[in-house]
């Protein structure tokens, strides 16, 4: 395997592969990882494993049947089956997105869902593009992806003023550890890809934010920091309504156009 797939997962990996030919063997046409394996990122404690696994072409509800038991199996014979998230996509419809996709199966969690939309968009096919592992299966060069910067550009325009920028409207949800967490990471990196014109790791997104955005801001993204990697250390701020005020203000900061 790729050198960059972390030693504890490459079971799981080879397990699901071999699952898969045994199965399906003539619908499989490979498997590959994107996120934070991909990006050299991956945490042992936290991290998902992002997959996209393209198809020849659509499956039967029989074979739909085989996928769900391969992910149940998966699930009870290995810890990091549950961290899989990951889309069944057909071939055909490589580049695509959400908005112009038929529903497909994916898996969220490790729990595998029939049908619906997960996780294809622009960032998604742009870093299996640029950074993506080939697990198994013809190598990404040959997806011949055609997603450019100026897709994933506007694909992260679009989450910090549709997305982000209503959710900062609202204090409460901000109360909760979780939230502040989700926010200021995805912000962080939300922020660096469009002024660098890169992906990077959320992590190491917010430990530049701390190095390139003004201290007024440092407090939260060690607060961030904290959240994730010291749960139980005591919190930064004295008290949680003055951190989602901070966390709402750092929304704006990030989403509102600077003059």
């Amino acid at each position: 395997m790729d050198s960059r797939i972390p030693e504890s997962v490459r079971p799981l990996l080879h397990d699901y592969t071999q699952r898969l030919m045994t199965e399906l063997p003539n619908v499989i046409y490979g498997v590959y990882l994107y996120g934070s394996i991909a990006l050299s990122g991956f945490e042992e404690d936290n991290s998902d494993i992002d997959f996209v696994t393209l198809l020849n072409r659509g499956l039967t509800n029989a074979e739909i049947e085989k996928l769900k038991n391969i992910h149940k199996a998966l699930h009870n014979t290995n810890p990091f089956a549950k961290r899989m998230d990951g889309m069944y996509i057909q071939l055909d419809d490589i580049g695509k997105t959400n908005p112009s996709l038929e529903p497909y199966p994916y898996v969220d969690s490790g729990t595998f869902q029939s049908s619906g939309h997960y996780d294809i968009n622009h960032v998604t096919w742009w870093i299996l593009k640029q950074r993506g592992i080939t697990v198994m299966g013809k190598s990404v060069e040959a997806l011949h992806i055609p997603t450019q910067w100026f897709d994933v550009g506007e694909t992260m325009k679009y989450n910090k003023h549709d997305y982000w920028s209503p959710k900062g409207k609202s204090m409460m949800k901000f109360m909760l550890d979780e939230w502040v967490e989700f926010a200021v990471f995805t912000l962080c990196r939300i922020d660096y890809a469009l002024n660098h014109e890169d992906i990077i790791p959320k992590r190491k997104a917010v430990e530049l934010a701390l190095q390139e955005l003004p201290s007024e801001w440092h407090l939260l993204l060690q607060e961030s920091l904290r959240i994730r990697y010291q749960p139980n250390d005591p919190s930064l701020f004295s008290n949680r309504i003055k951190r989602a005020k901070e966390t709402q203000r750092f929304i704006r900061y990030i989403c509102e156009p600077k003059l």
